[in-house]
């Protein structure tokens, strides 16, 4: 993206750099190779495209650190209690004593809420009047400077927070077991489909996983002791 956004954009009033005639292109590539940067074909004063790339780049990266910051956030409920944010003396709650905010996720979070429409503005900057704008060209530069850095912030966030994530080994292992095997019946299903088929198959898983939520038995016990199951899968 960078390759096609920091081009030279030396073109004139009109963009035709008629005032410099013949010198116009030895000019334009000298400027260019003095500020390290790639000579376009045309000038683009009025076409937006590369800025409305850097800001799409921008938003989407802030939209997936978001989302990474909406899962580790609700992983940190108490009721989940799976994962959390690195303490690092942050976190604490002014009242209740016990309390682990999620800091690091609603900072993340307030960048992506922020940045979509920042993009929008950049994309409602693109229709521009002929050679030289006016409106469009200028609303870019408070929100192209704003998406950077909402977006360079949620990304050293989300660095800080990833590696040193404090996981629950235990806590998740209750989870997953707290649907008594449930949550594996599609594995077996598709196990068990080889077989006699999937319909065949997903109906006895169904009727099996019925059974268990009925009797508040494990899955697994009340598939073992069906006679089909046991004829096309070990207990393995």
């Amino acid at each position: 993206m960078k390759a096609r956004a920091l081009v030279l954009q030396f073109g004139g009033a009109a963009g035709t750099l008629a005032s410099l005639r013949d010198k116009a292109l030895p000019v334009a590539k000298a400027l260019a190779d003095d500020l390290g940067l790639k000579l376009p074909v045309l000038p683009w004063h009025t076409q937006r495209d590369r800025i409305a790339e850097a800001a799409s780049f921008l938003g989407m990266l802030t939209g997936t650190l978001g989302k990474i910051a909406r899962d580790i956030s609700l992983m940190m409920q108490t009721e989940l209690g799976e994962v959390a944010e690195p303490a690092a003396g942050k976190g604490g709650s002014s009242t209740m004593p016990h309390k682990r905010n999620p800091v690091g996720c609603a900072a993340v979070l307030t960048a992506a809420t922020r940045a979509p429409n920042l993009v929008a503005t950049i994309f409602a900057g693109m229709v521009q009047e002929h050679e030289r704008a006016l409106g469009g060209w200028q609303a870019e530069w408070e929100a192209l400077p704003d998406l950077a850095r909402l977006t360079a912030r949620a990304l050293e966030n989300i660095k800080d927070i990833v590696p040193a994530m404090e996981v629950n080994v235990e806590r998740l292992a209750q989870n997953l077991n707290a649907t008594n095997g449930l949550v594996l019946g599609e594995a077996v299903m598709l196990a068990l489909g080889n077989a006699i088929g999937r319909l065949d198959a997903h109906k006895l898983v169904e009727q099996a996983s019925k059974a268990s939520v009925a009797n508040g038995t494990p899955l697994f016990d009340e598939l073992a002791a069906n006679e089909t199951v046991a004829r096309h899968l070990s207990q393995d």
